[in-house]
């Protein structure tokens, strides 16, 4: 019903109580009026049966037919009455006047004491019994006559009177008739009455309706008049005094459109002069990037030239001998030069970014490589303040992806470095772990953090530090130095390769950046031999500095060795002691120390004691240092610096385990790209071309430093002079240089070149901005070489375009790569079972018949035979003469037996009694003697055994 109109909602309150009070009452008066009809029927028809039976008695006493049929005749007269029939006592009719059924009555309608009335379709029949009456004043007055009389009698016989219903029909069918006019005229007059009263509603609110309806459409001259009553009146004054309102609003509202728009004309007019100024100032800063690109690359040249000078000729002073104050300042100018290249490669980073020249390769790398070689890099920085330089990269991470290998390299640096700048105790930590694998795609993303213990950021500075030329407050760079676009550059880079970066830290407790990479594995990786030759060995691990020992252990349990850790040198060296009494001996110690106990009286106990007196190999762990003359070093059999790189990690644990060198290989000339080359004794000649008088000296000190036949030339123009007198081998061209610049000369000098021949013509230059390589190569150089010049990328180029060793001109056919350790002797392998002393001084002196002096005299016998005595053992075994052998054998078993060399004694012992038998462990014999010789001499190395001798001789004397 909410939502039915008003003439609805009005004909259904006016409409619906007055319809139902009409048929209430229709149904009440039509109910009443054939009720009274079928009353009336009955009555008259009980009358008339008891007149007819009262009438009848004689008749049907006496049986005669033309009373009785007189009688029906009679009251045939009478309305509505239809037929009658009399019957006889015995039921049977008698006598039937007037139309209808002549059946006769069942024994139960015929009753004797009351009237009957029987119902048919279209009639009722009252049948009423007649009875024989004596109304003589003599019965009534015999009392047993009343009494008789009183008893019930049998009926004379019945009486039966049919009632038509015809008339009784009809008057119904009138009375409903009448009902049913009376109901709908009640209903017509309540639909005229309410059609009225809902117009009365209805019309002035659809007048209204339409009134709105034209103010909507905008006739805000629309009035409304309706006339309908007060409350209609007071919304017509609303809606008329709102339409004023809004007429005066429109035309207000017009006034102001129109107003402004002269204005909007008048701005596009501004507008279109504004964007023909912009578009002046678009081609003004194009032109000015231009102009800056330009300025930026000739300042690169300007600064890098002197630059290129300075450091040049500092290193070469740096290799002659100097005193050390002027070695001092040499390096000095050094670092100060390499600052300021930095500087000026962190601008042209930035300005390569910004003009959006940054091309990224997409080529497979590895992870840890990368890694190691900026931990390698950054870790004497990190050293000199005694910070803990740890590298973490997880199993799960892949090394083989796809990327920019070294704008990766640049990022991990940039952030690196700044966590070693700002952190004065502690650790700094790189983390690489695997936050998300795509295995359907192929493609993995990793999180890099490095993590310090430095000074942290507040979180204003936090805001502003990845913005360019920002630092945290303005004395970082005062105190630090830094030109504030390492974090600007590196967040670029990280963007631009996909990933994110960000930080966490707290003011005072230190900071953690990150960035993720998002890259494809490589498919096409080189294959890693599996690392299971250390699989199984057990080592002894000694560090003070937490997080590199987790990093070390992590590597060593990663090649299946089991790692024992201790905490301090007392311990490692009795844990030692006692798994060699258990004859499982650990195959290595390795010892991390600190900076601050290099020169560590303890440690250098230790180490000597493990080599010499345990004979186990021991590896020292050590931070980047000056000068490898510490002591620990020359008594340990292997030198790492800390943070390790697994492959020279591994291999130096495999000649210190297993004796194998396998640091080193050998590299044949055809895996090195094609290069010409000279005939055998043949030294190239190269043409030096540089404007520059300082870069040139340089340039020509550094190749006669090679032993390089060389040529100056200051232009262009001198540059061809010389090349039309006698060829060269191969051409350092300068750029930019007066007159004839270095594209055109070298134009000139391809002119120059007979058909079988090119000379090749490498670009030097300091520009540093994008695509100069792909540039230049398209000019007609073959390669290209950046300012400053260092004389490990000349030697390089010399020897990829001629094939020139330079100081190896007689090494043609292979090239040795350079080993990452140093050349040694072979290695033992540690004794993993206990022996004996390898020198007693006390049993020496016992021996020579208390005599220090004699028994000192005896062991110095000794070591002169004992390496004489090696040599011809090794030469007798290789020859296979065990006669001559077994002699040696013997004559060296026998002095032994005059010295305190235990050791030395059972191995000899051993080795003739198996000689005698031939045995079948000849050569582990043999070993075990050669081993015992090693020790032995290692000792006598090691110790001031003379101090020992005159030591004990004291002693005797004094007791």
């Amino acid at each position: 019903m909410r939502r039915w109109g008003i003439r609805k909602k009005v004909l259904v309150v006016t409409l619906v109580p007055t319809l139902l009070t009409t048929l209430m009452l229709g149904m009440f008066f039509t109910y009443s009026w054939v009720t009274n009809i079928e009353s009336l029927l009955r009555d008259r028809g009980e009358s008339l049966s008891r007149q007819l039976a009262a009438g009848a008695e004689y008749g049907l006493f006496t049986a005669n037919r033309s009373l009785l049929s007189s009688l029906s005749n009679a009251l045939l007269e009478e309305q509505d009455v239809r037929s009658i029939t009399f019957f006889d006592s015995d039921g049977a009719r008698l006598l039937h006047t007037g139309p209808g059924s002549s059946d006769t009555l069942s024994a139960d309608q015929l009753t004797a004491d009351q009237a009957v009335r029987i119902l048919r379709e279209d009639s009722t029949r009252f049948v009423t019994p007649v009875s024989l009456q004596d109304l003589m004043i003599e019965t009534m007055l015999d009392p047993d006559a009343r009494e008789s009389m009183s008893r019930p009698q049998a009926p004379l016989g019945w009486v039966a009177v049919e009632m038509s219903h015809v008339r009784t029909e009809k008057e119904t069918y009138k009375a409903l008739l009448i009902s049913l006019l009376l109901v709908l005229a009640g209903v017509i007059v309540s639909l005229i009455i309410a059609l009225r009263l809902s117009r009365a509603f209805t019309d002035p609110i659809f007048e209204l309706n339409r009134a709105v309806a034209k103010l909507k459409e905008g006739k805000l001259d629309t009035r409304i008049f309706t006339g309908a009553g007060p409350e209609f009146e007071q919304l017509e004054s609303g809606l008329n005094a709102m339409a004023e309102e809004l007429s005066k609003a429109q035309a207000e509202m017009q006034q102001n459109i129109d107003q402004a728009t002269e204005d909007l004309r008048e701005t596009l007019e501004t507008i279109e002069i504004q964007n023909i100024e912009l578009d002046f100032a678009r081609k003004e800063a194009l032109e000015a990037s231009r102009i800056k690109s330009e300025f930026l690359a000739n300042m690169s040249h300007e600064i890098r030239t002197p630059l290129n000078g300075i450091i040049g000729f500092t290193e070469l002073l740096l290799k002659s001998p100097l005193p050390r104050q002027q070695r001092d300042h040499l390096s000095t100018i050094r670092k100060s030069s390499e600052i300021l290249l930095t500087i000026i490669n962190d601008i042209l980073d930035f300005s390569k970014i910004e003009a959006g020249k940054l091309i990224l390769d997409r080529v497979p790398f590895q992870l840890r490589d990368i890694v190691e070689e900026v931990m390698v890099m950054l870790a004497p920085a990190a050293h000199a303040k005694n910070l803990d330089l740890v590298p973490l990269v997880y199993n799960d991470v892949p090394d083989n992806i796809m990327g920019d290998p070294l704008r990766v390299k640049q990022v991990i640096t940039n952030l690196v470095n700044n966590a070693i700048k700002f952190t004065q105790t502690g650790e700094v930590v790189l983390r690489a772990s695997l936050e998300e694998d795509a295995a359907d795609n192929n493609r993995v993303t990793l999180r890099l953090s490095i993590t310090d213990s430095g000074v942290g950021l507040s979180r204003a500075q936090q805001q502003s530090l990845f913005n360019a030329f920002s630092q945290a407050d303005a004395s970082t760079a005062r105190q630090y130095g830094g030109t504030g676009l390492g974090l600007a550059i590196s967040k670029r880079l990280v963007e631009e390769m996909g990933g994110k970066i960000g930080l966490e830290s707290e003011l005072g407790k230190g900071s953690t950046f990150w960035f993720t990479l998002t890259s494809e594995l490589s498919a096409s990786g080189e294959t890693v031999a599996p690392r299971d030759a250390l699989s199984g060995e057990r080592v002894i691990y000694l560090e003070q500095q937490k997080t590199t020992g987790l990093a070390v252990e992590h590597l060593l349990r990663d090649w299946g060795m089991t790692v024992d850790r201790v905490a301090s040198p007392a311990a490692m060296q009795e844990q030692i002691e006692e798994a060699q009494k258990s004859q499982a001996g650990y195959a290595l110690a390795i010892i991390g120390i600190t900076r601050h106990v290099l020169n560590s009286s303890q440690y250098c106990a230790l180490v000597r004691a493990l080599e010499i007196e345990r004979d186990c190999r021991t590896l020292l762990l050590t931070p980047t240092l000056e000068t490898h003359d510490a002591p620990l070093s020359g008594l340990a059999s292997g030198h790492l610096t800390k943070p390790v790189c697994r492959d020279a990690f591994y291999d130096e644990l495999v000649l210190l385990v297993h004796g194998i060198n396998s640091g080193g290989r050998m590299v044949l000339e055809h895996d090195r790209p094609a290069a010409p080359r000279l005939p055998a004794g043949n030294v190239p000649r190269v043409l030096a071309v540089d404007d520059n008088e300082a870069n040139l000296k340089l340039v020509m000190t550094l190749l006669n430093d090679c032993q390089i036949e060389a040529e100056g030339a200051a232009s262009g123009f001198e540059a061809l002079s010389k090349a039309r007198h006698k060829p060269f081998d191969l051409v350092f061209m300068d750029l930019q240089m007066p007159g004839m610049d270095g594209v055109e000369t070298t134009t000139r000098l391809r002119d120059m070149d007979p058909a079988t021949h090119r000379t090749p013509v490498i670009a030097l230059t300091a520009h540093a901005l994008a695509d100069e390589q792909d540039r230049l190569i398209q000019q007609g150089f073959d390669g290209y070489m950046p300012k400053p010049i260092s004389s490990s990328q000349l030697t390089d180029i010399i020897r990829d375009y001629t094939g020139f060793e330079c100081g190896k001109a007689d090494r043609h056919d292979q090239v040795r790569v350079p080993e990452i350790r140093d050349t040694r002797r072979a290695m033992r392998p540690s004794t993993r079972k206990m022996q004996q002393d390898c020198v007693s001084i006390s049993e020496s002196i016992q021996l020579a018949a208390g005599k220090a002096d004699l028994a000192e005299e005896l062991f110095s016998m000794l070591l002169e035979q004992v390496q004489s005595d090696r040599s011809r053992m090794e030469e007798f075994w290789r020859s296979g003469d065990q006669d001559g052998l077994l002699e040696c054998v013997h004559k060296l078993h026998g002095a032994t037996r005059y010295c305190g060399v235990p050791e030395l004694r059972a191995a000899a012992n051993r080795l003739e009694t198996a000689l005698k038998c031939s045995a079948p462990d000849l050569e582990h014999q043999k070993d075990q003697l050669v081993s015992a010789i090693e020790r032995l001499q290692n000792w006598s190395d090691q110790t001031d055994w003379q101090q020992l001798f005159r030591e004990q001789h004291q002693q005797a004397e004094t007791s």
